[in-house]
């Protein structure tokens, strides 16, 4: 939205570096190495690896894919010849077919086509447009969204799919894919697609066990949001952060921004206790007696059972985003 009122653009660029932050983490580390291996496999023109980032809701997949793609060596370039864009990311809708994920595709790449296409024509046109590209790494995200109600024929094409575009002869590509849990169960399933991944599961930290890395990552909060707190690692506050992530440093990392957000709206200068309760409360929808941020004693609170946990915390960060796409929808998408 475009102004030139000064106090709203300098309220824009704190909101901006608020969203930009970013806290390296064990696995953020390891996935980057990984990257820098596809960068070689890329540069020998051998056949394709995938890397496969799994983890529940919350747990930092989508941060740590914003940091792959930011790689120096991966942006895209007008040349001569047109677009040169060795990396391309997209996001999985939800519902998502196999020929979803590839309109989806050819859109991202700027390819619009004429016709209600089938499935095939779709990834003849896929490959042909990331050939001519010279796209080396394709990054899907949210990936489980096109398993998600697949018998075991869609699902086998889909991993066939997969495969042949790391074993393409003329444009071998790299995978980099992201998701819930399930996606390690979808690969595992298929020798050839296991054989060429590499996992990077993003586990929830442990309260007593992992207090250390608590701490040390909500230090890196404060320090990355560049104002004033209440104080993320003082007293009980590092137990109230991981009663309301459920130990994922990708929701302490939202509660932060977020709390950060409102303190900016509000014109406050300090990121209050009251400023995370409101971050909390929103999606949750929680009164204060069970809100982490709110409550007189956090350790009173009791942690939900694993798989009610799961459940309630994905619907509730997804909600919203579970439309039905319909074969109109596709044919419009594949018209427009």
């Amino acid at each position: 939205m475009r102004t030139i009122d000064p106090q709203r653009l300098a309220r824009r660029a704190k909101l901006k570096a608020f969203r930009s932050i970013d806290v390296s983490t064990a696995k953020g580390v390891a996935a980057k190495q990984y990257l820098e291996g596809m960068l070689d496999r890329v540069d020998a023109g051998v056949e394709g690896n995938c890397l496969v980032l799994h983890g529940r809701t919350g747990a930092g997949k989508t941060h740590i894919i914003k940091r792959l793609v930011a790689h120096p060596d991966l942006q895209q370039q007008e040349t001569e010849e047109g677009k040169y864009r060795p990396l391309l990311k997209i996001v999985a809708p939800a519902p998502c077919t196999l020929k979803t994920l590839g309109l989806r595709i050819l859109h991202r790449l700027g390819y619009r086509p004429k016709k209600v296409l089938r499935e095939n024509e779709v990834w003849d046109r896929v490959e042909a447009n990331l050939r001519a590209q010279g796209v080396a790494i394709l990054v899907i995200d949210e990936m489980h969204n096109v398993l998600a109600g697949r018998n075991s024929a869609e699902r086998h094409k889909i991993a066939m799919t997969l495969k042949s575009l790391m074993v393409s002869e003329e444009n071998p590509v790299q995978l980099i894919l992201a998701g819930l849990d399930s996606l390690k169960k979808f690969v595992t399933g298929y020798s050839e697609l296991h054989r060429r991944t590499h996992f990077v599961e993003l586990v929830a930290l442990d309260g007593v066990k992992d207090a250390k890395k608590i701490v040390k990552f909500l230090k890196g909060l404060e320090e990355k949001l560049g104002v004033d707190t209440c104080g993320f690692t003082e007293h009980d506050m590092p137990h109230r952060f991981w009663f309301a992530s459920r130990g994922l440093v990708g929701r302490m990392a939202y509660f932060a921004q977020e709390a950060a957000t409102i303190a900016v709206s509000l014109d406050d200068d300090v990121v209050r206790e009251e400023h995370l309760a409101e971050a909390y409360s929103r999606p949750y929808g929680v009164d204060d007696d069970r809100n982490p941020f709110t409550v007189r004693n956090p350790r009173l609170l009791k942690m939900p059972k694993k798989e009610e946990d799961i459940r309630d915390d994905d619907e509730t960060f997804l909600r919203g985003t579970k439309k039905r796409k319909t074969d109109d929808d596709e044919e419009e998408l594949s018209e427009d």
